[in-house]
């Protein structure tokens, strides 16, 4: 026992942890650097995005690059700190950009423009929902979301493996046919 102990001490030496220590905090900064301005997971809980993403149990990958709706379309999927809840993240389909016209409708209906009222999106806003609209907390309910609370865009689905795919916007005339 001793004579391997002895062989450790011989191995590590002030360098070699000195040299361990700085390549760990590079990695874990890298990873930080990643997760915060890159690439982030998120899961997908409840069931306004259904049926494009699962009630529980989907993770979604989410691009950082559209930080504060920086280069997002209507009909993108954008993750955002919800304006009603601290500390509490949302994902939604755009349905419009600043200066468009959206219907408004009342919150939780499927009446879709029933009211035939029009509310111009303001300038710094998107207007949202989400794909099942009775049970979705969207613009309807809170008006238009500010884009600095956008903190990225739904790229993909990543888990469950049986449903990995790229999130596709539908209104992108490159994917019309």
């Amino acid at each position: 026992m001793s004579a391997r102990f002895r062989q450790f001490l011989r191995i590590v030496n002030p360098r070699t942890v000195a040299r361990s220590t700085f390549d760990g905090l590079g990695v874990f900064c890298a990873v930080i650097l990643t997760w915060e301005h890159i690439v982030t997971i998120q899961g997908s809980e409840g069931p306004s995005m259904y049926p494009t993403f699962n009630v529980r149990g989907d993770v979604l990958l989410i691009s950082r690059w559209y930080d504060r709706g920086r280069g997002i379309k209507v009909g993108d999927i954008v993750r955002f700190n919800h304006p009603s809840f601290v500390h509490v993240y949302g994902a939604k389909r755009v349905l419009g950009m600043p200066g468009d016209f959206v219907c408004k409708d009342p919150g939780y209906s499927t009446d879709v423009g029933a009211d035939n009222e029009m509310i111009q999106v303001p300038q710094g806003h998107i207007y949202v929902a989400g794909d099942n609209l009775p049970w979705s907390r969207d613009s309807r309910n809170y008006g238009p979301l500010p884009m600095g609370l956008v903190n990225g865009k739904v790229i993909a689905r990543a888990w469950p493996p049986s449903r990995i795919q790229i999130v596709h916007n539908p209104f992108d005339s490159s994917q019309i046919e």
